[in-house]
């Protein structure tokens, strides 16, 4: 099913009312995708920061930290490739296995947060058990 536009634009904006408001309506709408790429709610959120929404979205259905956009990322990925501290903590806080997954030409979080010189996300990622030893084989 194709994202709803309205859902999308409410995210890209930041904008928490109709955001609201569409969850109130359907609450079926947070399995929705992007056509193009096959990210969800949680995806796009974690792309724009909205800290608001990805605790919202978190709270409703947790599972979605681990789901997979068609280049086999998580919305981990976007929030170490936008780097966001908050909304990767509530990530990791949810669900840090998600953290370990590879993407499509299988780059972990950490080669993300590493490769556009995110620190912050780097330290973050550094804490979580195994992390640096199941990643280290990236970077060889």
């Amino acid at each position: 099913m194709n994202m709803d536009p309205n859902l999308f634009d409410a995210i890209r904006k930041s904008d928490i009312a109709t955001f609201s408001s569409l969850l109130k309506e359907n609450e079926g709408i947070l399995n929705q995708k992007t056509a193009d790429s096959y990210s969800t709610p949680l995806h796009i959120a974690s792309k724009y920061g909205c800290t608001e929404m990805v605790s919202e979205i978190i709270s409703m259905c947790p599972d979605m930290v681990c789901v997979e956009n068609k280049k086999h990322e998580t919305p981990i990925h976007e929030a170490c490739r936008q780097e966001n501290a908050k909304v990767l903590m509530l990530l990791l806080d949810a669900n840090p296995n998600a953290a370990y997954k590879l993407y499509a030409s299988c780059k972990s979080p950490l080669f993300l947060a590493c490769s556009h010189g995110h620190l912050d996300m780097v330290n973050l990622l550094l804490n979580l058990p195994e992390i640096a030893e199941r990643s280290i084989a990236e970077f060889n």
